[in-house]
């Protein structure tokens, strides 16, 4: 892993330079009083050795005494130092690109001349949109036999209802002719009933029967009497045989028929029905709502070729291939609409590092002032053969579109997490004389305190010293400027 650079931040530097002002001046006054101090030093002791001196200047060059006033103007963070978490982590190149599982492929589902477009390039939509009209004849077909259809049925529809009626009152005037009523009865229980032509027939029969019947028991009376001859007698009854024959025979035929009569009505009624509901599917297979086909009755005649493409979800349509007047078809889509809400993070895994990468792996995206987080959901099992690399996938959470498909950016991939005892800021760790330090603060001031490196990640560094308290106030921000200090109370002392 590449250590982070500690440059200074551009923001910092005004900061920066106030501070250095302030010290400069506080260590000016300082040395003033200390070179007035050390003249009367030398006055009463001048044969001090000049290797302690040397070693007393050192000394004293090594701490920084600032208060708290002064640390916060500078922009200087102290806490203190505390357990943490190593996080190793893995730089690797990545693309960010449409969430494939999220985009959707407009195409007409009838071909036709675009008549009108709604929706451009760019435009976000919503699920049932319009995106454009197309007239097609093809869909102005299917309308009129839809009509067509509908009449069909409602016809059939009506004629059923009407058999359904014929066929109650003739079960009922049936049901009455068997109670074997007189005419006059007859005539009154029947008067309501309508049938048709089948209830004169009835009607008509039942009463020749009836009267066929008395005329052969009179006859049969008057030749029993001697009033009447055999050749009478043998006419009444061949009248009367012969009116029961044509009635029983309307009896039975009206009683077959009429059932015959409402199995065929029934029959078209379904089969029209049928019809229609298929015209009405094809309607919904050519792309039309229930609420357009419910329309397609009303709606004026010039409509009727009418074809609206609709939007199948919600999304920015991030491609057009329509334009008015231009022929389109059922095979090419027109529109492709991405609902941008979150995007794919396509990581380049080199294959060096193809071992370390997991599903669930933490991933770390930052592109100045944007960032975000995610995990890895899909590695690829092949390798790419034109960039050698393990394809890995991770989806971005984007509802302000800050991340662009096509922008290729720089990842972090948490390839491990482990405890640690002693754990700083990267920030916190400069070099001073040739070794790793960290300053910490005591009651004399702040000074530098040589460390021992352990584990690294980009952010955190892990301290090996025991003899270096859990507790100890480490300066963690802007920690270069205490180096910078050193070395200008250094540089001071040579002169």
């Amino acid at each position: 892993m590449k250590a982070r650079s500690n440059t200074i931040p551009a923001l910092l530097l005004p900061a920066a330079m106030l501070f250095a002002v302030m010290l400069l001046t506080s260590c000016t006054d300082q040395t003033q009083q200390e070179t007035h101090a050390d003249t009367h030093a030398h006055t009463d002791d001048a044969h001090d050795s000049h290797d302690d001196h040397n070693e007393s200047t050192e000394q004293h060059n090594d701490v920084i005494k600032l208060t708290d006033e002064q640390l916060k103007s500078a922009g200087v963070v102290i806490e203190p130092l505390s357990s943490g978490e190593i996080v190793t982590q893995i730089t690797l190149p990545a693309e960010i690109g449409i969430n494939q599982d999220s985009v959707l492929h407009v195409t007409p589902r009838i071909s036709g001349i675009v008549h009108q477009v709604d929706a451009y390039l760019g435009n976000e939509v919503l699920d049932n949109d319009i995106l454009a009209i197309i007239e097609s004849p093809d869909l102005g077909e299917a309308k009129i036999a839809y009509l067509q259809l509908n009449q069909s049925k409602l016809i059939a529809d009506a004629e059923l209802k009407r058999q359904e009626l014929i066929s109650t009152n003739t079960e009922q005037l049936l049901q009455i002719l068997r109670d074997n009523p007189t005419p006059t009865d007859l005539r009154t229980q029947t008067e309501n009933l309508r049938i048709g032509v089948n209830k004169g027939r009835l009607l008509s029969s039942y009463a020749q029967m009836k009267a066929g019947y008395a005329n052969y028991a009179r006859e049969t009376e008057l030749n029993t009497k001697g009033l009447s001859t055999q050749a009478d007698l043998l006419a009444a009854q061949e009248m009367y045989y012969s009116a029961q024959a044509e009635y029983m025979a309307a009896f039975e035929e009206i009683e077959f028929t009429y059932r015959i009569t409402l199995q065929e009505a029934q029959q078209a009624s379904m089969i029209a029905k049928s019809s229609f509901e298929n015209a009405e599917r094809r309607l919904h297979l050519l792309g039309l709502t229930q609420d357009d086909v419910d329309r397609v009755v009303s709606e004026p005649d010039l409509d009727i070729a009418k074809y609206k493409l609709i939007a199948p979800g919600n999304g920015q349509i991030v491609t057009k291939h329509l334009t008015p007047g231009e022929h389109v078809d059922t095979e090419n889509p027109v529109y492709t609409i991405a609902d941008l809400s979150t995007v794919w993070l396509n990581i380049s895994v080199y294959a060096e590092y193809a071992g370390l990468i997991r599903e669930g792996q933490r991933v770390n995206i930052r592109v100045g002032d944007r960032k975000a987080t995610g995990s890895v959901e899909y590695i690829s099992a092949l390798v790419s053969e034109q960039s050698r690399t393990v394809h890995a996938r991770v989806v971005i959470q984007n509802p302000d579109r800050k991340w662009k498909p096509g922008e290729f950016v720089t990842v972090q991939v948490e390839t491990e997490k482990s405890h640690a005892d002693r754990v700083v800021p990267t920030e916190a760790i400069q070099i001073y004389e040739g070794n790793e330090v960290v300053f910490i603060q005591d009651d004399d001031g702040i000074e530098p305190f040589k460390v021992t490196i352990g584990r690294r990640s980009d952010t955190t560094v892990e301290l090996l010293n025991t003899d270096l308290p859990i507790g100890t106030p480490i300066v963690v921000s802007n920690s270069f400027l205490m180096k910078a200090e050193l070395g200008k109370g250094a540089a001071g002392h040579d002169h």
